[in-house]
């Protein structure tokens, strides 16, 4: 039987074959120019991720990114070359996997996302969200912000590869790669480097003429024009951004300066990390004082806790009483008036900074109305270039005097200072009842509490570490990760001392304004003090009935830790690991120390070499995940030869696809065998049997059964095996032609000629 009494001719089959072949140049381009697309473009994305410095810092992100990155553009590069269909939605999953694997590993099984995967993603997007809209870029390099730039890069690599498969792919590559050279642009206001702009360029011009080269003698005449158009494109690239206006931040959050300090309408204790952080020290104020002690400047007071964060106090009217209030029913509590004059330099808010608690402020120039906690708010003028006089209470109670006060929690005056959500996190009452064991009183309760954030816990001052490690914030989550972490700035030390004290019972609220400062030179006979953006700060208040709210001091390496005189033992002003004559000095020498090695512990020695060892993991499980379901197949088929020649056969079609034997899924046996028998080394004695055995299961009136024929196609595999190439072995292994289903295939390159078989 030939081909020709088959009904098609092996000229009919070969034209068909040909045409195909063509179409098939024309949409997808040979492999090798796929890959080398692929690489060309990876290259540019590497480069451009790094002109995102200006908005986010550290090297554990782009690594991060890149490692992602190129899971995916793999995995987009083994479907192409396995010629499955639906590249992008797979190679989403694929990035999907990735991410879930590098940042939540916890919530997987195995590597099975769970539902718990997908929250905590969410959890982080959510996060990754309120750092934008609260942090100036660049940002510290928290896990919720590198969430959100390794899945856009990744996403990026799939929309570049569906790009590539259309016919004009140049421009839609160049569109796509200015996007993301312009994007930390717009989001910072700094234009990327000059040159990141012209490699690139170049970049894109290599992409384009691998898209648009012509052979022959065409391809020659065009040369000289191409290289000067090539030459200009890249003088363009060198000069556009020299020429360029500055760009500006547009971006709703990244892109704006820190607010304004304790800006009208705003929470003061959202804004603190933020102006701890930005770049740069303003002096806000100075002041001189009769107080004993350099004060602190208290500008709001934060009673009300939603769980979440804390919030301003508004009503007066339920408030419990404080300053001369609270103590004219105790005149047995030492008592002094104080005056404390101050000078605004460069600080611009409606909440006047003041010693607590006053009693009265002269020399204010405006409309200023009383606030609550005994601060002073202004709805029509701001501080700028006041000088006002503070009298405030200097109240010295004994610690004798304050132990014999019990304030009770139930009073209808100080339920809002004892509120907890409904949901706190048991380590929080756990860490509270376990510091204060032994304590027989509220204000060796509050002392306990205090010394254990500041001096006994093993407690570190950070402003960046609770970014990075992304637990920033307040709320009682971020809380019980403080205390797990130990690490972070005044906000957490103050939060967690109240409501480690609430849960005690404790009223507590909190205080938001200035630290004491330092001495700067001497005014009147008295020692000046400056207040800089470096001294904003938050700290705990503790209430006691007959005396009132007592500010305490858990942050480390700040002001003075809170204790009054005990019976014959003379006060003091310092406590374990501070510098009583110079305080602020302090807190910035511990700040720089615990900033520089946290860093480095949690963007370096952690979380890098932890994503690097997972995505390569990753990378050899993508790279086996073909051969393993080509393998599955295999076995499979053989397990069915005994009752069926037929899934023999589409093994013998799907290996010979496998190692580069044209195919067709319109041949006949016979026409794919006489194809087959063409190649080098073909064991045709095999081929012939197998054949036949196909032949008379299809054709014959009663099948003939001569054993399962498993025998012959292996000879027939085999033989293949031996005569092909090294790279064609590697790449039937690795990347199976025939996983993409039963689609035609043909090489490039012209068809050699076929004979009978015989």
């Amino acid at each position: 039987m030939t081909s020709a009494s088959c009904g098609v001719s092996s000229t009919g089959r070969v034209r068909m074959l040909r045409a195909e072949a063509s179409t098939q140049r024309v949409n997808n381009r040979t492999a090798r120019d796929t890959w080398f697309d692929h690489i060309v473009i990876g290259v540019a994305f590497a480069l451009l991720l790094s002109g995102f410095r200006s908005v986010i810092t550290g090297n554990d992100w782009w690594i991060t990114t890149i490692l992602v990155a190129a899971l995916t553009g793999l995995a987009c590069a083994v479907l192409r070359a396995v010629g499955l269909r639906w590249v992008a939605p797979i190679a989403i999953v694929v990035e999907l996997l990735a991410l879930a694997w590098i940042f939540v590993p916890g919530t997987l099984i195995g590597i099975i996302p769970t539902w718990d995967t997908f929250r905590e993603l969410g959890h982080l997007a959510s996060a990754a969200q309120d750092i934008i809209i609260e942090e100036q870029a660049p940002v510290a390099a928290a896990k919720p912000v590198v969430l959100v730039i390794a899945s856009s890069f990744g996403l990026l690599v799939i929309v570049a590869d569906v790009l590539l498969q259309r016919r004009h792919a140049a421009s839609g590559i160049g569109l796509l790669m200015l996007s993301v050279f312009a994007t930390p642009a717009l989001i910072s206001g700094d234009t990327p480097s000059m040159w990141l702009f012209v490699v690139v360029a170049a970049l894109w011009l290599v992409i384009l003429r691998s898209r648009t080269a012509l052979g022959g003698t065409l391809a020659r005449r065009q040369r000289g024009p191409a290289l000067v158009l090539a030459t200009a494109a890249l003088a363009a690239s060198i000069a556009f951004p020299l020429v360029s206006p500055d760009v500006s931040a547009v971006a709703t959050s990244w892109g704006k300066p820190p607010p304004a300090v304790f800006g009208r309408g705003i929470n003061p204790m959202l804004e603190l990390g933020q102006n701890l952080r930005r770049n740069g020290t303003t002096t806000a104020l100075t002041y001189t004082t009769g107080l004993s002690e350099a004060p602190y400047l208290k500008v709001a007071t934060l009673r009300n806790f939603t769980g979440k964060t804390w919030k301003p106090g508004t009503n007066q009217q339920f408030a419990a009483p404080e300053g001369e209030e609270a103590l004219k029913n105790n005149p047995a509590i030492k008592v002094e008036k104080e005056s404390t004059t101050i000078t605004i330099r460069q600080l611009k808010t409606t909440m006047l900074p003041v010693p607590y608690p006053m009693t009265k402020v002269t020399g204010l120039e405006g409309k200023w109305l009383d606030g609550f906690g005994l601060t002073m708010i202004s709805t029509d003028d701001d501080t700028r270039g006041q000088t006002y006089s503070v009298t405030s209470l200097d109240v010295q109670p004994t610690a004798t005097q304050v132990r014999a006060i019990t304030t009770s929690p139930s009073d209808l005056l100080l339920q809002e200072e004892t509120k907890l959500p409904d949901k706190t996190p048991a380590i929080i009452e756990e860490t509270a009842r376990k510091v204060t064991e032994g304590a027989t009183n509220e204000y060796d309760r509050a002392v306990a509490l205090q010394d254990y954030l500041r001096n006994d816990g093993g407690f570190a001052y950070s402003e960046t570490a609770p970014v990075a490690d992304g637990y920033d914030g307040n709320g009682v989550d971020v809380i019980a990760e403080f205390l797990k972490k130990k690490s972070g700035y005044c906000v957490h030390f103050s939060s967690a001392m109240a409501v480690m004290a609430r849960t005690l019972g404790i009223p507590s609220r909190i205080a938001v304004g200035y630290a004491p400062g330092s001495v700067v030179g001497i005014k009147d006979g008295q020692n000046q003090y400056e207040a800089t953006s470096d001294d904003l700060h938050a700290w705990t208040e503790i209430y006691f009935a007959g005396v009132g709210w007592v500010g305490f001091e858990p942050t480390p390496s700040i002001g003075s830790a809170t204790s009054f005189t005990e019976p014959g033992v003379p006060s003091t002003n310092t406590d374990e690991g501070e510098v009583a004559s110079n305080p602020r000095g302090a807190v910035r020498e511990e700040t720089n120390n615990v900033d520089s090695t946290g860093a480095t512990t949690t963007e370096s020695s952690q979380t890098a070499p932890r994503t690097a060892l997972i995505t390569f993991a990753a990378l050899l499980l993508l790279v086996g995940i073909p051969a393993l379901l080509r393998w599955a197949r295999r076995r499979w088929r053989f397990s069915r030869a005994a009752s069926s020649v037929e899934p023999l056969w589409r093994e013998l079609e799907d290996t010979a696809r496998d190692f580069g034997v044209p195919f067709s899924p319109t041949d006949t046996p016979r026409g794919f065998a006489t194809r087959l028998g063409t190649r080098d080394g073909i064991d045709h004695e095999a081929l012939n049997r197998l054949l036949q055995r196909v032949e008379r299961a299809r054709f014959a009136r009663s099948a003939v059964r001569e054993g399962d024929g498993i025998d012959d196609l292996r000879a027939v595999i085999d033989s293949l095996h031996r005569a092909a190439s090294r790279k064609e072995k590697w790449r039937a292994i690795a990347l199976p032609r025939s996983l993409a289903g039963r689609r035609a295939y043909v090489p490039d390159g012209p068809l050699q000629p076929v004979s009978t078989l015989g």
